[in-house]
Parts: C-alpha cells; structure tokens; sequence
C-alpha cells in the first residue's frame, strides 16, 4: 500500500494559479530527477466544481514526473479548500487504490472513464412531429442508388421534396416544398415562399400527391411549351404521377393526347379511371410506339412530348414531334449520363425544354408564388386532381423504394408519418401520435442570433457555413483584431454576397472586438448581438496555445491559454443565465489534450477542463452545455496544415466536414461531455524500433533522406512546436535525459540516417554531446566587467595566484577548481579598455603594468595564462615578475593557415568549441558551410547559442565577446609571425609550459607514434622560445586528455593542481 503522503507532497490546486504553480512546477523537476521515485504527489481540488484538475493532469501525466502525480477532486465543494486525512474514509480507500484519478461527487467516490457512445447515439423516439406526409420519387430512388450524384451544397439530407402537415405556429393545414429536399422528416423549417394552404375539399393525401407532379408540369408544359388548346400531346409513363397530372392538364385544354406505359395493369388504370381510349396507349417497352403514332397523325407528328424515356426510347420519341414542335423533358438519366444528341432534329425547329426543378426552387422564388397561386385557381375546375397514390408506413420506407424500382406502382408513392385530424381547420394543440424511431438533426432558427468566438478562425468561418447550411442566418464573431488576412474577407464577403438576393438565405455577420476577458466586453458582445434579434446560442472556439513542457512554462503564458479559453466562457455563462430566455446552445470546442492528455499542452488542458465543468453545471441547471473534446482537425484550425506529430499518436485528423457532421447530431444530446476523433489502425512494421522511430520523422517532416543534405537540422526543415514537444517528450522516455526542444530541433538528416543504418543508437550520443555543450554555455555569463579583477575564491592567505584573461571572457571554468585552492586565486578581466588596445603587444604591456600595480613586489605571486595569455606569461617570466607562469599551449598555429592563408573555418571551429565543449563536428560544420565576412560569422554564431542556451543564456554582451575572441586570435596571429626568438638567459623566474595532447584510441605502437610528431609539432610558444630545452626555467609537461581545447579538463586541473596547489 503507498505510503501516506505527507504535507509536503500534497499541493492544493485552487483557483489562485499563482499559489500552486511554481510549487507544483518544482515538484515536477524534482520527481524527474529522482532515481528511484517512490513517493507520489496529490493534487488536491476541492474548493469548487469548478476546477480544471482533471485536464491538467491528463496532460501532465505524460511529461517527465507526471507518473509520480495522482488527484482529488471533490465536487462537492462549497468555496474553500477542506484538508484531506489519508487515515480515515474515503481517503484511505483513495490511497489504498491508488488511481490517478479520484472524484468525489454528491458524496460517492468515483473515477472517469471513456465510455463509447452506442450505436444508435443519434436516434431517438419522438411523438411530436408536425409533417403528415412525405413523397418519394424517381430521383430519390437514383439518389439511394447511386445512380445520381449527390449535391450536398444545400442539404445534408437530400431525401423527399414534398411534404404537408400542420405549421407549428398557426396550426394551419400546409403543404409545399423544401428546396433543400429534407422532407423525409418530423419536421423541417418552410419558409414562407415554399408553401401555401390546403384546398378545404383536399386532404393531406391528396395535397401532398400532386405538388411535383403538377410543379413539373406547369414549368415545362404552361410557362415553357406554352400549352395551347387542341393540340396534341404524347405522355410517356401516363399511369405515373406526371403522366396522370399530365392527362388532367391536357384533357382541360381539350388536347389530342397519346400516351405510353409499361404493364397492362396500367394500360387498364388509364381506360377505367382516365377515360383514355384503347388505341391512343402504347407500350412504352420497345419503339413501335412511333410508327403508331406517325401513322395516327397522318405522318406529321405531335406538337408536344412530355418525355421520360431514355436511351433507344428518347431517339424514338424526337421522331414523333412534328416541326414546330417541342420536347419536354423530365427524365434525367440521359442528362447525367451526358448523352450525345443527334442536332438534325433541330433543323425542323424543334424545342428542347428540360425541367430542372432543384435549380429552379433555388434560383426563381417568385416561381413558387405563380404556381401556388395557379394551384388555388385550378384546384376545383378539373385541371388540377389529386392523382392516385400508394400510402406506406414509417417503418415501410425501403418497401416504398423497392416498389419504385420495380416500376409498376401506379401514381405517387407516399410516406405517412401520421394520420390527419377530421377538423381540417387551424389547431394549436396537436394530438400526440405513435412514438417513431428518428434520427436527430440539429436546426439554426434564422430569426435568432449566434454568438462565435474565435469565429474567424479557420474552424469559426467553416462553422458559419455549416450554420447557415442548417438555418442560421445572423451571426456575431469575435476577434481581437477583426478581420485582418484576405482569406477572411474573401470568406465573409463570400457569404454575404452570394446570398445577398434571396431574402431566405441572405445572412448578417458581424465582427466584434469587444473583449471577453473583462464582464463589460461580454456584456457589450452580447448587447451588440441582441440588437440583430434574441440570441440562439453561443460557440466558444477562442484559444491561445503557448505549448511547452510545465517545467519550463512561464506563468504568464500559461495564465493566457486558460484565460482566454476559461474567463471568456465564464462570462457568457454568468451574463447569458441573466436573459429573459434559455439559450438553444452553448458550446465549447474543447480538446482530446483535455480528454485523453498530451504533454506540453497542461494550460490547454486546464482551461478546457474548466470549460467542462461549467457545461456540467449547466446541465444540472436545466440549461444546455456542451463541450466537445476534438482529436486533431484537418484543413484547418490550428493544426490544419500541421502533419508533424501525428505518427507518434494512436490519432489522425479528422476533416472538417466530419467534425461538423458528428456536431451535427452531438448538438441534440443530453451529454455535456463529448470525444471525437479518428483513430488509426496500427499495423505492425518490420524493422526495429529505432528504425520505425526515425521512419517516422521522415513522414512527419515530409523529409527525403536521399536527397536532403546530412548537414540539414530539423530546425532548417520547419518543425512545428507541438511535433516538437512530442518528440521531446519520446526521446526523454526513450533515452532517460532531459531535453530541450532547442536541443531535439539540433539534430541533422545525417546524423539521423546514420543511426537508421547502424547497430548503435547515434541519436542518443549525439543529442547527450549537444546536452554536456549546453550545460557548460549556460554556464557562462556574457557581460564584460569594468572591474579590473575579480576573486575567484574567499582565501585571504597564501601566495596569490592570478589567472589571466580566458579565451571566452569568462571565469566560470575556472571557478570549481579555484574553490578547491588553498590560496588566493584571482581573475584578471578583460575591460572595455583592454578591448580598444590595437595588438598583442600593447595588451601584453597592460596586463604587465596591472600586475605591476597589484603586486609591487616582484616574485611574490604565480600567475596561469592559456592562448594569449601563454605569450603574457612568458614576458612576465622574462621580467623576473612572477616566481611561477604557467603557460597552457593547446593548439598549434600552422592549423591557422591553408596555403600561408587564414583558414577561416580553423578560426570558426575554434572559437566555437571553446565555448562548446562538446560539440560535434557534424553540428560545428552544419554552423560555418555558408559563412562569409566576420559580421555574418558572429551573427551566426550568436544566433546558434541563443538557439541552443535558450532563456535562460546571459547574453548582454554576447556579440561583443564574439568579436573580442576573433580579435584576439588575429592579434595572436600577427604577433606569433612577428615575434623575436627568446633565449636561455632571458627567462629569470621559472615558466611551466602545459602542451595537452589528444587522446588517440589506436594500439600502442600507433598512439607512441601519433605522441612524438604531435611532440614534435610547433605550437604557438614553441617559435617564440626557440631552443630552450636545457634551461634550467623552463619545465615542459605533456598531457594525454580527452580534450586539449578544454583548458580546465580533469586531466589539465589535476596537473596545474600538482604545480601550484599541492
């Protein structure tokens, strides 16, 4: 059983962020650091049910320590924290369980869990429905089948066309059409322009049969062909819907009329119940139907075909009109199969009229005034009859179907959701029905307005579409800038303009920038929205992220995220609770980081989570709160374009149009809380970990190895920071070091490649090498001082011992070593004075002259001097000044020159691995390939370690530094070609030369052979000193280390400790 915790490992997570923040930040640090963690950390939340705990350890759980983290979050909460006794009930059972998450909620201790919505999450029985009837058709049936394809810029449901029933707010009885042809349905939003009342005489049945049918045909027939009294008429498929309404319209007009059909079945119905004579019907199954009426009409033709035939049988029926004459065509098969059309029938000055009524109900509104108005005036004088129909059940929708496929139905197939009332007047209170299993579909009032925030952001302006699609006509976004990029003006102006003539479709956008972090821009959003009409809903889709790992987050940023994220959605909740109104929705667009967790994102996290918990209270309330916890999104959004990342996650994105379509039916639930993503089907891959690992980071980054140079870092290639984060969080696990993101952005394609293709993991050696150089940069301060010295250590006695100014500026290297000293140890700094002095010389003369000063008396003190600083120490011998000088000579002069040139990339790889010690070469020559003059040289320079120390580097005067060293170097240059030979008698006190030799890891007789011609190798002192093996002053020791450039290296520190301190 874990232990009882004690106070120190129990932090209160409240909503005073800045009382555990830094706590919980520090126990984090802490608990990654331990080798053997044993003790876990409670995060305890209970002075409110509002609190975003459980986001923030679903994140924090998958940052380094965060398995160390369990929690308690006590709903139950009245405003204070109440302190937690481990001993007793229910805490001890907590404790003895050891969960991560434990939730205490109207006294019952729980936990959470993810549980699958069922299949049917999207069905529901309802009894309150206001549509009688619904018509099918033959493009229904096309649609089902796949015959036709489906234009889903209107609808998402393009089933039935027709419908009648009883308008919700007047009781009258209705019938009419829906544009967007959702009518198979309880009920649909009409407007006004697409329905009109129902003939007293007429019943529902009868109203709804004849609307396509007679629509079709005062179209094509009345307005387009122009219908005149006597002609002749040929009506294919006269038993049908349009055949029967077509008989009635002709027979008004007196017209000759010819018509065809399929079985006898019907050829009968046409006889009994159309009075249509035997030998003016003809089968519509084969072609001999023209030479009949060819025959019939003395070899002229019909003036008019009202044509539903395809193939052999359209051809047959352009033959049949006479000159003048004109096609109606209803049919569509040949128009989506893009029939060829023979043009010579065209020559006789026939019309082709095609009846298109989507296109028409869209784009002709008036339309559907003249032909309800043509409807009312012809529904008693024997032009318009209801035509006769089939009536299926609800529950025999796929009969229906599969009666129309078969053709022989006779007339209308109707769907019959309920039966009609005998009164046929207005009725404000409908009976109740039949409970019907349907399928819940959400609905935008256009009367009401939508508040989004965040709304013009990719996601924002891609849900007002889908708003609108789905009845929204007024909307409010906010920004905090406004409209700023042309995608946003091209979206908005887009949907105002194409709108902008159908008063039904027409829709108000409105940007606000009425800030919704403080009460008073929520109530002034709000007051701006209810100035458009009664508000409908509001839509929280603002963010900020600011992803990084919790240790190294600063508290201002992550404050930002769950502000902007909390605090505008607290305000729409207190503010919208105050209306005379219920809201129809009030959403948040939470995340799965909040849901399932996602290292780098805990203020995300956060934030979302007490979003949660308001869409909780709300449901309590009796008010509608919804959060959805959103997987990646695809196309847009904040990730849209983002791939890198996703290869490490058990998720891939989801599209847009998905991710409104689940909204779609998420938005009709009773649940607050929500999860949607995809997730994807792993398989397992052949290679070994390492290599499917690095696969990966091809895939992410889009990265060719094959022809991507080795040199290139991922920095170069773009990688995205939450990729970053999740490949910090993965080599951490993997390697067991801590990272940063700067680090994993270092590595290069080649270093990468090469670790694909070898046994041994090079990514680790070479990240652990970029870490030890981090370590020790950050080690350095980058301030040059005024002050001439500086004490490295406390001694007051002893013998003083001076260290002359280092390579770097900087006396950090120096000072582990200077406290383990018995004596005084001194730094001389190099000054902004020093910095003006023209040549080696004139510094060698101020650094003489300071020392002259600190130490009058001659002999007294030792003195160490490295790289400029050697040439320092051999003047200081030569004037009897110091009793000791050592000088470390680590690099030969000649590595300088190429051709009695300066080697430039010499220069650059030494100034920048005396900074960093560790460096690889890989990386130092990914830094010089394109370096030119000595501003860019140090420009980059900097910029690198800036890149690699982060913030936490102290850069004040870094450039400066930078140009000091190359300065330094020139200078040592000239004087090394320059410089006189010394000789045994010039040297008075004794100089102790430290020549470091790398360590060459080959067989001995090798190593004793690469040792002598390094022994015999110039280095910088060794043309200025000349022949001076037998003075008695002069001491020479050789080191063997793991690095030379490294002037305090264990092996050099022990040495220069033998000499001077011992």
């Amino acid at each position: 059983m874990p232990r009882i915790p004690t106070e120190n490992q129990i932090i209160n997570i409240s909503g005073d962020y800045k009382q555990w923040f830094g706590v919980l930040q520090q126990k984090l640090i802490a608990a990654k650091d331990e080798d053997n963690p044993t003790d876990n950390i409670w995060l305890i939340a209970s002075d409110s049910s509002l609190n975003g705990i459980i986001g923030l350890v679903n994140c924090l759980r998958f940052e380094p320590g965060g398995d160390r983290l369990r929690y308690i979050f006590n709903c139950d909460g009245t405003g204070s924290q109440t302190s937690v006794d481990f001993t007793v009930r229910p805490f001890s059972d907590i404790l003895a369980k050891n969960l991560i998450a434990n939730v205490i909620n109207e006294g019952k201790v729980g936990t959470f869990r993810h549980l699958r919505l069922a299949d049917t999450y999207d069905k529901t029985l309802s009894n309150e429905y206001y549509l009688n009837l619904g018509q099918t058709r033959v493009r229904d049936i096309m649609l089902v089948e796949g015959l036709r394809p489906i234009d889903s810029s209107l609808t998402d449901c393009p089933i039935g066309l027709e419908f009648s029933g009883r308008r919700s707010d007047t009781g009258e009885r209705v019938m009419g059409m829906d544009a967007r042809n959702r009518c198979l349905s309880t009920s649909i939003y009409a407007t006004e322009p697409y329905m009109t009342t129902i003939p007293e005489h007429w019943s529902m049945d009868d109203a709804v049969s004849i609307l396509n049918a007679y629509m079709t045909l005062y179209y094509g027939l009345i307005e387009r062909a122009q219908l005149q009294q006597g002609e002749s008429v040929l009506i294919h498929s006269g038993a049908g819907g349009v055949g029967q309404a077509a008989i009635n319209i002709c027979q008004h007009f007196g017209c000759d009329i010819y018509v065809t059909v399929g079985t006898e079945d019907k050829v009968t119905f046409l006889k009994n119940e159309c009075n249509i004579p035997e030998n003016r019907i003809f089968h519509s199954r084969d072609i001999r139907f023209k030479n009949e009426i060819m025959k019939m009409s003395d070899g002229k033709g019909v003036d008019i075909v009202i044509n539903s035939l395809s193939g052999e049988g359209l051809d047959a029926t352009y033959e049949c009109v006479c000159d003048n004459g004109r096609i109606v065509e209803i049919g569509k098969s040949d128009m989506y199969d893009n029939k060829s059309l023979g043009m010579y029938c065209f020559t006789r000055n026939v019309q082709l009229i095609a009846v298109v009524l989507d296109l028409l109900l869209v784009n002709d509104i008036q339309f559907m005034c003249r032909f309800y108005k043509w409807v009312q005036g012809n529904c008693t004088n024997g032009c318009i009859k209801p035509i006769k129909a089939t009536v299926f059940k609800p529950e025999e929708v796929v009969k229906a179907f599969h009666s129309m496929t078969t053709g022989e139905h006779i007339g209308r197939l109707i769907i019959k959701f309920r039966d009609e009332e005998t009164v046929r007047t207005p009725l404000l209170a409908m009976n109740r029905t039949m409970n019907m299993r349907t399928t819940v579909k959400t609905f935008f009032d256009p009367n009401k307005v939508y508040v989004i925030t965040g709304g013009l952001g990719g996601f924002g302006l891609e849900l007002i579409q889908w708003m609108h699609y789905r009845g929204g006509r007024k909307f409010v976004v906010t920004s905090r800038s406004g409209i700023r990029t042309d995608y946003q003006k091209f979206i908005i102006n887009r949907l105002k303009d194409v709108y902008k003539s159908d008063k039904n479709l027409s829709l108000d956008v409105l940007v606000s920038t009425a800030n919704g972090m403080t009460i008073e821009g929520t109530q002034q959003l709000l007051n701006k929205a209810k100035e458009l009409g009664p508000i409908g809903g509001v839509f929280h889709l603002a963010l900020a992220l600011y992803n990084e790992l919790f240790e190294r987050q600063l508290f201002e940023d992550f404050c930002a995220t769950v502000d902007i994220k909390h605090k505008i959605f607290a305000h729409l909740d207190q503010l919208s609770r105050q209306l005379a109104y219920k809201l129809d929705y009030f959403v948040v667009f939470s995340s799965v980081s909040c849901g399932k967790g996602n290292g780098g994102q805990s203020n995300y996290g956060f934030g979302n989570s007490l979003c949660e918990r308001i869409c909780d209270e709300r449901r309590r309330d009796g008010l509608h709160g919804l959060a959805v916890q959103y997987g990646p999104i695809g196309d847009v959004g904040v990730i849209g374009g983002v791939d890198q990342g996703l290869g490490f996650t058990s998720m891939r994105k989801q599209r847009i149009h998905s991710c409104c379509d689940i909204l779609d039916k998420l938005l009709a639930m009773n649940t607050p809380i929500v999860t949607s993503y995809i997730r994807v089907n792993k398989q397992t891959k052949e290679g070994t970990p390492q290599q499917n690992f690095i696969e990966s980071i091809w895939r992410d980054m889009n990265i060719d190895p094959n022809v991507t140079p080795n040199d290139t870092t991922l920095a170069d290639i773009g990688m995205e920071s939450m990729f970053a984060v999740v490949l910090q969080q993965k080599l951490e696990k993997e390697y067991k070091m801590s990272l940063t993101v700067n680090l994993i952005k270092c590595l290069t394609v080649g270093v990468l490649k090469e670790s694909e293709n070898a046994k041994t993991d090079l990514v680790q050696s070479y990240l652990n090498s970029l870490r030890q150089s981090t370590d020790f940069l950050l080690k350095y301060n980058f301030h040059i001082s005024n002050e001439k010295t500086i004490a490295l250590n406390k001694c007051q006695t002893g013998k003083r011992l001076y260290i002359l100014p280092p390579f770097v500026l900087n006396f950090t290297a120096w000072e582990e070593w200077a406290l383990r000293a018995n004596r005084p140890v001194i730094g001389l700094n190099w000054t902004p004075d020093v910095s003006r002095l023209p040549s080696l010389q004139e510094v060698t003369k101020y650094y003489v002259n300071l020392l002259k000063h600190l130490e009058p008396m001659d002999g007294k003190y030792e003195v160490i001097g490295h790289l400029d600083g050697a040439v320092i120490c051999t003047q200081l011998v030569a004037k009897g000044m110091a009793d000791i000088a050592v000088a470390i000579d680590v690099i030969n002069d000649k590595h300088f020159y190429v051709d009695n040139k300066l080697n430039e990339d010499f220069m650059l790889k030494f100034v920048i691995k005396s900074l960093l010690k560790q460096i690889p070469d890989s990386y130092v020559n990914k830094i010089i390939k394109e370096i030119s003059d000595i501003k860019t040289k140090i420009a980059i320079i900097g910029k690198e370690l800036v890149g690699l120390g982060g913030r936490r580097l102290v850069i004040t005067d870094l450039t400066h530094v930078l140009e000091i060293m190359f300065a330094r170097i020139e200078c040592l240059l000239e004087y090394r070609l320059n410089a006189t030979t010394m000789h045994s008698n010039d040297m008075k006190t004794q100089l102790v030369v430290i020549k470091p030799i790398e360590h060459n890891p080959t067989d001995d007789s090798e190593a004793e052979h690469h040792h002598q011609d390094q022994l015999a190798d110039n280095y910088i002192l060794s043309t200025i000193m000349g022949n001076m093996s037998n003075d008695a002053n002069l001491r020479v020791e050789r080191i063997i280390c793991e690095n030379p450039m490294d002037v305090t290296n264990e092996a050099i520190a022990e040495k220069i400790t033998e000499l001077l301190i011992d």
